[in-house]
């Protein structure tokens, strides 16, 4: 049978009741309401349209919608014994779907020979899963996932990642915190042949309360909490800030949402003041840098507090970016355009102090970032702190308009990285600016701060493109820092150029403007001041 002729035989609702999913629509609802979960903070929310028979998702990403194929091909992780992927695993479920031979993920499901719902109870199967040890040098969490084999190693010998289920998915254990049992895994894993990302969790396994908790040291000891939507980005977290086995803390991750439940079995594990009162506990989230990521923040800090939070984003019909929406038992609701929202100011305005939101500094996650910093091929020792600073000055000098110096800095990234991490001065030689007679070259050593680089001019050339001959400029240079002026601050790539082509360039310091000229002398270029034209009006003249 084809797909279409699924799409014919099969009504949309019919799938999603059959999958879990509840109807919450008035009786004479043309469009469909459905919710996945408790009604109070429902795992998915779906509106279905059975005249065309299609749908779209309030909470799932801005792809999931569409028809029957597109609802079947989105939920994959619901059918854990389709033995395909893609579009041959869609066909593979909906035929045995009709053919009732489909098992699911959630405890109730509706079939269309039944005139009832029917409540089936299924529950976490760990032989089923057979968990097993990972293999040294994993390649999906090496090769794919940029992970280093010692961070691996590191969290594989505590048993904190396995691999799971016939197709040797990555899976990390969930347990309810404070106890050993596990109760799910959050799995992950990629099929190349389809070219396919897959990630979910186990069928009947307990998701609500349970999380991947990673630490080296007895909880007792932990005195700090970090918060991750996964447990991969949790790992890159650790291997990004150079985290180590002997440090007291706590790696968490809630599975790609994060619920009341979860953070208060959290606090009962690592409440604000430890067990015997000896050290306080600080909580950090860590999720995702977007809007979901940012109402999360905001719900962990209220339900720290013993406080409800609703915080999730949608893609509302018409729009073409994400809403994220957060609401309280009070009836107080927010909404805010996702590239708007900061979770930081909203605690703040609320006076709200009880985690530390940490974001990446670039890219949406934590293994993104880790992914970026290892295309310099770095050995990711403490040089990573380095590249945001070099991508900073790299977008100064561009809107200063010195574009070749910007991307000789750009192209000498991991030499320059690599001297500072051997505490070795790097110079840079490049153009300032050009005329068709004259360049004007500067030579400029960098220096590293805590977190930002600095580059210092040392030496200015002038060469002439006609002879080919350099002609000294370090008196201009010399002149600048008399002046008390930045070239990289205070002056731009065009007043280079108006230098060269011998007119007069102005420059306001401290609210008083100078003017300055070229002097051209037999020992090499310099600048010499030049009086600002009066703008007065002689009104007897004038008259």
């Amino acid at each position: 049978m084809k797909l279409n002729e699924y799409r014919e035989r099969i009504p949309l609702k019919e799938m999603a009741e059959f999958l879990g999913y509840e109807s919450i629509s008035g009786p004479m609802a043309t469009n469909l309401t459905y919710i996945l979960g408790n009604r109070r903070n429902p795992e998915d929310e779906i509106v279905i349209f059975p005249a065309k028979n299609t749908y779209f998702s309030r909470k799932g990403k801005f792809e999931d919608k569409g028809n029957l194929i597109n609802f079947v091909q989105n939920r994959l992780h619901f059918f854990p014994s389709c033995t395909q992927t893609g579009l041959p695993a869609v066909h593979e479920i909906l035929d045995q779907y009709l053919n009732n031979k489909q098992n699911i993920t959630h405890s109730s499901h509706h079939t269309s020979s039944s005139t009832h719902n029917t409540k089936q109870s299924i529950t976490f199967d760990l032989n089923y899963w057979n968990p097993q040890p990972i293999k040294k040098d994993n390649p999906y969490l090496i090769q794919r996932r940029k992970l280093s084999p010692k961070t691996v190693e590191d969290f594989s010998s505590r048993l904190l990642i396995y691999t799971a289920g016939k197709n040797n998915h990555i899976a990390f254990p969930f347990r309810k915190p404070g106890q050993m049992e596990i109760v799910n895994f959050e799995m992950r894993n990629y099929f190349p042949e389809t070219n396919t990302n897959y990630k979910g969790f186990c069928v009947g396994g307990d998701k609500s309360q349970s999380c991947w908790i990673a630490s080296f040291v007895p909880f007792d000891k932990v005195t700090d909490v970090y918060i991750f939507e996964s447990a991969i980005d949790a790992m890159s977290f650790y291997e990004i800030n150079h985290f180590n086995k002997e440090m007291t803390f706590a790696l968490v991750s809630t599975g790609g949402n994060v619920t009341n439940k979860q953070i208060e079995s959290l606090m009962r594990v690592f409440p604000a003041v430890s067990i015997n009162g000896s050290h306080k506990v600080n909580w950090h989230t860590c999720y995702d840098n977007d809007g979901s990521g940012n109402g999360f923040d905001v719900a962990t800090a209220f339900y720290l507090k013993g406080e409800e939070c609703k915080a999730y984003t949608r893609t509302n019909p018409g729009d073409n970016y994400k809403t994220v929406y957060l609401s309280f038992p009070n009836g107080e609701s927010f909404s805010w355009k996702e590239g708007s929202f900061s979770s930081k100011s909203f605690l703040q305005s609320h006076h709200i102090d009880n985690i530390e939101v940490i974001k990446p500094p670039k890219y949406k996650d934590w293994n993104e970032l880790l992914g970026y910093y290892k295309r310099f091929d770095l050995n990711l020792g403490p040089g990573m702190k380095f590249l945001p600073a070099i991508e900073n000055v790299i977008k100064q000098l561009d809107l200063r308009g010195y574009h070749q110096l910007s991307e000789t800095l750009n192209n000498s990234g991991k030499d320059i990285i690599d001297k500072f991490l051997h505490n070795i001065t790097y110079t840079l030689h490049a153009p300032l600016a050009e005329t068709n007679v004259f360049s004007i070259m500067v030579d400029c050593n960098l220096f590293m701060g805590f977190d930002t680089l600095v580059p210092v001019p040392t030496n200015l050339q002038v060469i002439d493109k006609t002879t080919q001959r350099v002609l000294p400029a370090h008196t201009m240079n010399e002149f600048f820092k008399k002046e008390g002026i930045n070239i990289f601050r205070d002056l731009t790539s065009n007043d280079f150029r108006t230098i060269l082509e011998n007119k007069p360039i102005a420059v306001t310091k401290g609210g008083i403007e100078k003017r300055f000229e070229r002097d051209v002398l037999p020992s090499g270029w310099s600048l010499k001041a030049t009086p600002i034209q009066n703008r007065n009006i002689d009104l007897d003249k004038s008259i």
